[in-house]
Order: C-alpha cells, then structure tokens, then sequence
C-alpha cells in the first residue's frame, strides 16, 4: 500500500524509478519523522453495509485537490494519510483536516465513514475488488484469501538513519507487537459473528503469505539477500508485498508499524501513533549506546508468536509471557511499565498527554468491549454500524478538532 512518506516530500530527494533487487539502498531519514495511514469504511446510509463507492469519491477527491486520499484493495475502503510530519502535532492537524474533507465529501455523494478493523455483518463475498493493476494482481495470487482481506488497519512510519538502524528498530520492537495489538483492538465480529477473539483483522492476516511476524535478520546486509531471493523467485514483486508487522521501507527511510488495528476514533488512534512514536525513538537512543542490540535476543523472537496470539485472543486481557523462562504478567500491567519508562521521551517530543491518557491502562475500554458491549444492549448490526460511524462524526465536529 502506499506510504505517507511520499518520494516528493523527503529530504533526500525524489526516487525515479523502482529499484533492481541488487540495488535496494537504504535512503536515510535525519530524525524519526513520522507518517500515518488510516484505512476507513465505506458504508452505505441507508444500511449501514460496506458500499463500493471508493471510485466515486476518489474522483470528487482528485477533481478538488485533496490531500492524502487514496484507493486500498476493495472498493468498500479509502485510505487517508498523512505527508511527512515532524511531530504529533502536524499529525493531528493533518489527519483531522484530510479525514475531514473525505468525509464531507463521502456525505455529499450518499455515503458515511466509520473507523474499525472489521465490518460487524459485511458478507466478505459480496466486495469488489478496486479496478487498478496491482489490486487485480493481488486478487490473481490470492483468489478466495482475496476476501478475507476485508479489514481495516493503521500504519505508521518512522524515519531511520541508516539500514541497520531499521533492522535493529525492529528486532527491539517485535516483542511489543502484543502491546500494541492488546491496545488497538477493535474487530471481535467477521460476518456477523462474535469470533471469541479481541482482533480478528490480525488472525485473518495471518493467512497472507509474506505476513505476520517479520523474518528475523541480524543487519541490513541480510535483509538486502532475502529480498533478492524473493524477488529473484518471483514470490514478491515489490517491497509491498512484504506484509510484515512491522517492515522496513528502504525507498522511503522507514520502518512501518503494521500490525494495529484502527481504533473507532482518532483521538484513539492518536494515542496509539504517539506511543508508537516514543517506543521507536526509544529503541533508536538504545541502539546508539549499544550498537550490537541490534541483533536483538532470539529467544523472544521464539515466544513473541504466543504472546502475539495470546493479545489476538484475549486483547488487554491476556496473561503475557514476559521472559524466556516463562514468568508471566498481566499483559496491561506490562504495557503500564512500558508507558512510564516512555514518558520522559514524550515530554521531549510533546506527546506526554497522548500517553497519559492512556492511564490507568487496565480501566480502558477498548473498541472491540465497546463494539461488543454496545451489540448486546441494543441486539442490532445496524445500530451498532451507525454508532461507529456516528463516533468518527463526533470526533470530527468536536471542539478544537485538529488543535493542540
């Protein structure tokens, strides 16, 4: 999917063309600037279904110059993003503006936007596939997985200096993934059933090729080889087709976050980009003292596939595996450790409040107990559709949106 870290908009300068497998360069960027895509839902007004209507409003989009719109793989989503920001101020503005302008425009043509990983009763057969190359491509390899691919995530995009950097940043990161999945969650129903599960987007993604967890390399030289292979075997025709968790993006000096589901509103998901913010400067600051970090410790690379289930299944509920020798701990009182050791990191980048909203973690409602819980007191999809659509209305209109 593209990247809101646009070629135009990095300081290194423009990239042509698409780079031969034995040419791929890390293109560095001088500080962890940031980038966000959102992916939203299309629905239709009057029953609140996912509507094919991404076509339609694309083209209202293009044809008044907004910003950061983009088609995703069905034509039921559009992706909102974000250009290159500086700080979680500039993604606020930008999210709130951008999302806004779509949104009224999606009113205008007859339809509504929600934000959630899932559609709670969509029938996953009834979508159509957006009509460009790639997507059509897509749909040739993956047939039926096609449409189980009806989700909806967040990504995020960091700047990295260097190739090894990005390897280390991700090795260091990958046993926060259940944090992070614990924390999004918003996508319990698939087709009109309650899956038992806090995130079904994430085990539905698992079934790609080239998805979950990222294979593990010890420097960037490593990572280079991989995708050489793969590109040389024809598995994958371009970095886009990695669908990692997390994954570097050499062509525009990131590392992507993957794995989140998109919370039901933005200031939600602005938590969620402002933690996932400090957590990499984080892991940066320990790589620049500790360079040889960046191999990371294999062991937790061998249960952070667990502990990655344990959050899909039970969310912030779940019992977390917290050391190799298999003490455990209350995945949230884990996660309150990790927000106060990344405090002091968000009060130099100006994002202490997102993260301390996040306080207590063990009292937060996540969107998969709010969607569950606003299901059963009024026992109707519609309803419920609507409530979420009505939460990204709420948000946009709310005093001082897209203000710090």
């Amino acid at each position: 999917m593209d990247n809101p870290l646009t070629q135009t908009e990095l300081p290194v300068g423009k990239i042509a063309l698409p780079r031969k497998p034995e040419e791929l360069i890390f293109h560095p960027t001088p500080k962890p600037m940031l980038g966000v895509e959102i992916e939203l839902q299309i629905l239709d007004r009057d029953n609140y279904d996912l509507s094919p209507g991404a076509v339609r409003i694309l083209k209202v989009c293009e044809e008044e110059s907004v910003e950061g719109a983009s088609a995703e793989l069905m034509q039921s989503m559009i992706e909102v993003k974000t250009g290159v920001c500086q700080n979680m101020e500039q993604v606020r503005e930008e999210l709130f503006s951008r999302i806004k302008r779509v949104r009224n425009i999606a009113s205008s043509l007859g339809y509504e936007l929600a934000m959630a990983s899932t559609h709670p009763f969509h029938r996953a057969s009834m979508s159509t596939v957006f009509p460009a190359e790639r997507y059509e491509r897509i749909f040739d390899r993956l047939a039926w997985l096609t449409y189980q691919r009806i989700v909806f995530g967040l990504h995020v995009h960091i700047g990295m200096p260097t190739g090894d950097m990005a390897i280390g940043a991700i090795n260091l990161m990958v046993p926060y993934l259940p944090h992070l999945i614990a924390l999004s969650a918003s996508s319990p129903f698939w087709q009109g059933v309650d899956t038992g599960l806090a995130s079904c987007r994430t085990a539905l993604y698992r079934l790609l090729p080239h998805a979950g967890l990222p294979l593990y390399f010890s420097n960037w030289k490593e990572f280079r080889s991989y995708y050489k292979v793969m590109m040389d075997c024809h598995s994958i025709s371009s970095l886009k087709d990695i669908f990692w968790d997390i994954r570097p993006r050499p062509d525009f000096g990131t590392i992507e976050v993957r794995v989140c589901d998109i919370p039901l509103t933005l200031t939600e998901t602005l938590r969620l980009v402002a933690l996932i913010q400090c957590l990499t400067i984080g892991c940066l600051r320990l790589l620049e003292e500790h360079p040889r970090v960046r191999r990371g410790d294999i062991r937790r690379r061998w249960i952070a596939l667990e502990n990655k289930w344990l959050a899909t299944r039970h969310g912030l509920q779940a019992i977390y595996v917290r050391t190799p020798g298999g003490k455990r701990t209350a995945l949230t009182h884990d996660l309150a450790q990790l927000i106060e050791r990344l405090l002091p990191i968000a009060r130099e980048e100006g994002s202490e409040r997102y993260l301390l909203s996040l306080q207590p973690v063990d009292k937060l409602e996540t969107g998969t107990d709010r969607q569950r819980r606003r299901y059963r007191e009024t026992g109707n999809w519609k309803a419920l559709v609507e409530d979420m659509a009505g939460q990204l209305l709420q948000d946009l209109e709310a005093p001082g949106s897209g203000k710090q």
